[in-house]
């Protein structure tokens, strides 16, 4: 049974490392699929963003754009980036003109070309998007050789000078180019910003804390009732104690309890014991011992008329 068990738990934990093996490896198995040139690239983003900016700078051309771009042969992702453009001159300034440095990023399957975009106000980064458009290249670079005869590399220049490209732009983006100064200013704000915030939260904290202590007083009714009712008990404890050490003006003594419980009646006259004179002495020595019952208070009076008293007697060990 034993031997089941861990056959089990052996292919249990095999299936779990193969699973993480796998994701770990389809993470990373995408790749960029087409051929590509940085230079090539930077330029056709170039090119492309001055176009789309061009359209905003007029509203009436910037608003059929909009409205009616699909039916002039736009593409959707044409669209959005008229929008994005839209609002360069708004947040950044008035657009100079592009830096010639540019950064080049593959990410999954894609390519993003970074280009740094001079405005009157500060800087911006443009980062273009590129996707696989293979396909679509390859069916116009065939039917081009076949209609005219020429070479791959005739076809291939003949397609890029008509702006034909294995890639195509998916979308623009549009942010601004923090320098040092700007991230420290920012830096700054959040610390600001983030201790304000954790001390007003300890402020409020404290203030919550400070008002627990009047939430029993304020919920707890039993209890309060409670301790009056304790208080009042106590208090009725002490009238009674003092009520009985006021009646209690005898002088008393404590005498300890008979050892083994033995009472001897003497007359006081003779000295002799009466312990044999009849059944009476034996009740009456009873009811003492019972009303003495160990450590008691024990009233010590005079001897009576007929010169009896009882008094405790302690069993000879023999």
């Amino acid at each position: 049974m034993e031997k089941i068990i861990k056959k089990k738990l052996l292919l249990i934990v095999s299936m779990l490392a193969v699973t993480f093996a796998l994701a770990g490896c389809s993470s990373s198995s995408k790749k960029v699929a087409f051929k590509y040139n940085e230079d090539d690239m930077k330029n056709y983003a170039i090119s492309y963003a001055k176009s789309w900016m061009s359209l905003t700078q007029v509203d009436q051309v910037y608003n059929y754009a909009v409205e009616n771009g699909t039916d002039e042969g736009l593409t959707e992702s044409d669209i959005d980036a008229i929008k994005v453009f839209s609002s360069l001159e708004a947040d950044y300034g008035k657009f100079i003109d592009f830096k010639s440095d540019y950064d080049c990023e593959e990410v999954d399957d894609k390519v993003v070309i970074s280009l740094y975009a001079e405005c009157a106000e500060k800087e911006a980064i443009v980062k273009a998007t590129f996707v696989d458009n293979s396909v679509v290249y390859e069916y116009n670079k065939y039917m081009y050789m076949t209609q005219n005869s020429v070479s791959d590399e005739e076809a291939d220049s003949y397609l890029t000078s008509n702006g034909v490209f294995p890639y195509k732009i998916s979308e623009f983006e549009v942010a601004a180019n923090q320098t040092m100064k700007d991230k420290m200013k920012d830096a700054g704000a959040n610390t600001v910003i983030g201790m304000g915030i954790v001390f007003i939260a300890l402020i409020f904290i404290s203030f919550i804390i400070s008002l627990l202590k009047y939430v029993p007083a304020l919920l707890d009714k039993e209890t309060r009732e409670k301790k009056k009712a304790e208080k009042a008990k106590k208090a009725q404890e002490a009238v009674n104690t003092a009520a009985a050490d006021d009646e209690d003006d005898t002088p008393t003594m404590r005498m300890p309890a008979p050892a083994a419980g033995i009472v001897d009646i003497v007359n006081t006259a003779t000295g002799e014991s009466a312990m044999n004179d009849s059944e009476l002495v034996a009740v009456i020595s009873a009811a003492v011992m019972a009303a003495q019952g160990g450590n008691t208070r024990v009233r010590v009076n005079y001897p009576s008329n007929d010169k009896l008293v009882v008094r405790p007697r302690r069993k000879n060990k023999r």
